[in-house]
C-alpha cells in the first residue's frame, strides 16, 4: 500500500492567511466603494459650493456688471480662486466680458449660472460660467482615497495582528501544545494527562472541551489497557488453570479408571469366595483398598439396628488401630448412606449405611493431617457399596444354604422323631447295598413296631404317643450310631434300621439290644399286658450279589422278610425278636 506524506500547515498561519486574504479583498471593494464615494462626494461638494456662488457672488456680480466693471472682475477673481475651480468668465449681455483663472480648452463650462437684473428678476445681464479644476478634484478623491484606504489597511493589519496574537495565544499555542502531546502518546503505556498553560476562565471554550475530551479519552484508554492487561493475565492464568485441571482431571479420570478397574477385579474375586475363606477375602480387600487410599487401618463393623456395634473384620497396618466399639456406639450417626469425617475423630473417615434391618459401617483410619479428596470419598462409597452388598450376598448365600440344608433335612427326616424318614432310607439303601455288593460284606435290617401302640394313643392321647415315639427314637438313634448304621421311621409306630456289614447273629444281638433298652426305659403303658411300653423287631440279613434282580427287588425282598419276622415276634407274644432266613441270591 503506498502511503501519501502530506506536508504540513500551521492551523493558526492558515487562518491568519484567510483573515489578511480576507481583509485585503474587503479592503478592495470598500476602496472602490469608497472612491466612488468620494467622487461623488467631490462632486456634490463643488456643486454646493457652485449653488454657494449663485447666492453669495451672484448678486455681486449683478452689481458690478450693472454699475462698476471692476467690481465684477474683483468677484469673478474671487471665484476663481477656489482651488477647485479652474476657470471663471462672466459674460454680460452689454458685450462686457470678465474672466480669471487658467483658461480651459476643449471643453465647455462644467456650469453655467444666469445673472438677472437686480429690479426685473426676468430680465438676464449676463451668464456666470465655471470651469471645475479635475486636476484638483482627482487629486482630491485620490488624496482622500488614498488616506481612507490607508486608515482601513493600517486598521486592517491591526485586526490583523491582534487577530494573530489572539489565535496564537488561544488556539495555536494549545493546538501545538496538543499535537506535541500527541506525538508523546506510546500505547501500553499510561501516559500522563494534558494539561495546557492557559489563562483561567470562569467559562469553557473548545479547547478546554478538547483537552477534557483527550483527558477522558486517555483515562478510558487507560482503564481499557488495565482491563486488556487484566484479561491477557486472566487469561494466561486462566490458561495455565486450564493446563493444570486438564492434567488434574486426566490424572483424576486415571485414578477413578484404576479405581474401577480395582472395585470390579475386587468384585469378581469376592462374589465366590467359600464360607471358609470370606473372612480372610475381606481382610486382603481392605488390606488392598487401604494400600491404595494411604490409610493405616480399615474395617467393617456390623450393628442390629437398635444393637450394639461389633468389629466383623478388621486389617490394621504395622502401626494402625481400629477404635473401640465404645466409641462407635456413642458416635453419631446419620440416615441412609453417609461418607464423610467421623464424629469421633478428624482423622477416621467412614461409610455407613442401614441395610436388612442392620447398620453397617466401613473405616479407614487416615494417617495424621490427611484427608481424603471428594473422589477418594466417592472411591470409598464405591467401595463401601461393592464389600456392603457382597457381605449381604454371602449372608443371604448362607441363608439359602441352610435353608437348602434344612429343607433337605426335612426331605430326609422324620419331623417328630428327627430320624431318617422313608425317602431318604432308599437312598441310603442303595448306597450301602452297593458298597455291600462290592466288598461282599452282608447288610440287615430290623423291622420295629411298637407293641399296643393304638390302646397308647387311646388312653393317653396322641401327644403321649408322639412325646413316647420321641424317646423311643433317641433310644434306636443312640443304639443304632455306628457308621453307616440308620433309624428311620417309616410311618406311625412302624421303625427299621439299616445295619450293613453285620451277619445274622450280631444283627439279633443287637436287636435284642434295642429292645431291651426300649423296655428300660420303663414308659407306663395302661394298655399293655407287661404294664410298659415294648416293642416287637423283625430281622432279615442278606448276602450275595443281586444276580439277575435289581436293588429295589433285594430290598424289597429283604424288607418282607423282615417284615414276616415280626408278625412273627406279635403273634409269638410281643417284646421279642424274631429273624429270617438269610438271603444268597434273588432270580429274575
Amino acid at each position: 500500500m503506498r502511503i501519501i506524506v502530506r506536508p504540513f500547515h500551521s492551523l493558526a498561519s492558515r487562518v491568519l492567511r484567510n483573515v489578511v486574504a480576507a481583509a485585503g479583498a474587503f479592503a478592495i471593494v470598500v476602496g472602490i466603494f469608497y472612491c466612488y464615494h468620494a467622487y461623488h462626494k467631490e462632486l456634490g461638494r463643488v456643486e454646493a459650493l457652485t449653488t454657494s456662488f449663485a447666492t453669495g457672488y451672484v448678486p455681486m456680480l449683478t452689481v458690478g456688471i450693472w454699475d462698476i466693471e471692476a467690481e465684477a472682475q474683483q468677484q469673478v477673481d474671487l471665484i476663481a480662486s477656489h482651488p477647485e475651480i479652474a476657470s471663471a468668465r462672466v459674460a454680460a449681455a452689454t458685450g462686457m466680458a470678465v474672466s480669471a483663472g487658467e483658461a480651459v480648452h476643449g471643453r465647455g463650462p462644467d456650469r453655467r449660472i444666469a445673472i438677472h437684473h437686480p429690479k426685473n428678476s426676468d430680465e438676464t445681464l449676463g451668464e456666470l460660467d465655471i470651469w471645475y479644476d479635475q486636476r484638483y478634484i482627482n487629486q482630491t478623491i485620490i488624496e482622500s482615497v488614498v488616506t481612507s484606504f490607508l486608515e482601513f489597511v493600517l486598521f486592517a493589519l491591526m485586526v490583523s495582528l491582534i487577530t494573530y496574537r489572539i489565535i496564537f495565544a488561544r488556539l495555536n499555542k494549545p493546538l501545538r501544545a496538543i499535537a506535541d502531546y500527541s506525538r508523546q502518546l506510546t500505547p501500553g503505556r499510561r501516559n500522563p494527562p494534558l494539561e495546557l498553560e492557559r489563562t483561567r476562565h470562569r467559562w469553557e471554550d473548545e479547547i478546554d472541551l478538547m483537552v477534557e475530551g483527550f483527558n477522558t479519552l486517555r483515562d478510558g484508554i487507560a482503564r481499557f489497557s488495565e482491563e486488556r492487561d487484566q484479561a491477557i493475565r486472566a487469561l494466561s492464568e486462566e490458561r495455565d488453570q486450564l493446563d493444570e485441571r486438564v492434567r488434574r482431571r486426566t490424572e483424576e479420570v486415571s485414578n477413578i479408571n484404576a479405581a474401577l478397574e480395582f472395585l470390579s477385579r475386587l468384585s469378581v474375586k469376592l462374589i465366590d469366595v467359600p464360607t471358609a475363606g470370606q473372612s480372610q477375602a475381606i481382610r486382603d480387600a481392605l488390606s488392598e483398598s487401604a494400600e491404595r487410599l494411604g490409610s493405616t487401618a480399615g474395617g467393617i463393623a456390623v450393628a442390629p439396628a437398635d444393637g450394639d456395634w461389633t468389629w466383623r473384620y478388621q486389617w490394621t497396618g504395622t502401626r494402625g488401630e481400629l477404635p473401640d466399639v465404645e466409641v462407635l456406639a456413642r458416635a453419631k450417626w446419620y440416615p441412609g448412606w453417609y461418607v464423610g469425617a467421623a464424629t469421633w475423630s478428624q482423622g477416621d473417615t467412614i461409610c455407613s449405611v442401614q441395610m436388612e434391618g442392620e447398620r453397617y459401617l466401613l473405616l479407614f483410619r487416615e494417617p495424621a493431617n490427611r484427608l481424603y479428596t471428594p473422589l477418594e470419598e466417592r472411591l470409598i462409597r464405591l467401595l463401601a457399596e461393592v464389600l456392603f452388598k457382597v457381605i449381604e450376598r454371602w449372608q443371604r448365600q448362607r441363608q439359602l444354604e441352610k435353608s437348602q440344608r434344612e429343607l433337605y433335612r426335612l426331605s430326609r427326616t422324620d419331623p417328630l422323631t428327627g430320624l431318617a424318614n422313608r425317602r431318604y432310607f432308599k437312598e441310603v439303601r442303595e448306597q450301602e447295598g452297593r458298597r455291600v455288593q462290592r466288598s461282599g460284606e452282608p447288610i440287615s435290617v430290623l423291622m420295629i413296631d411298637v407293641d399296643y401302640f393304638k390302646a397308647y394313643n387311646d388312653h393317653y392321647g396322641h401327644s403321649g404317643g408322639d412325646r413316647c415315639l420321641v424317646r423311643l427314637a433317641e433310644v434306636f438313634r443312640q443304639q443304632c450310631s455306628r457308621a453307616g448304621e440308620l433309624s428311620v421311621r417309616l410311618g406311625g409306630e412302624e421303625f427299621a434300621i439299616l445295619l450293613p456289614g453285620i451277619d445274622p447273629d450280631d444283627t439279633r444281638v443287637l436287636a435284642d439290644r434295642v429292645r431291651k433298652a426300649v423296655f428300660d426305659l420303663a414308659i407306663p403303658h395302661e394298655g399293655s399286658p407287661l404294664g410298659w411300653v415294648t416293642v416287637s423287631i423283625g430281622c432279615a440279613t442278606w448276602f450275595g450279589d443281586f444276580g439277575a434282580g435289581s436293588m429295589d427287588a433285594v430290598f424289597d425282598r429283604i424288607m418282607r422278610d423282615a417284615d414276616h419276622a415280626l408278625y412273627r415276634a406279635k403273634e409269638g407274644g410281643r417284646n421279642r425278636v424274631e429273624g429270617a432266613a438269610p438271603l444268597t441270591l434273588i432270580d429274575g
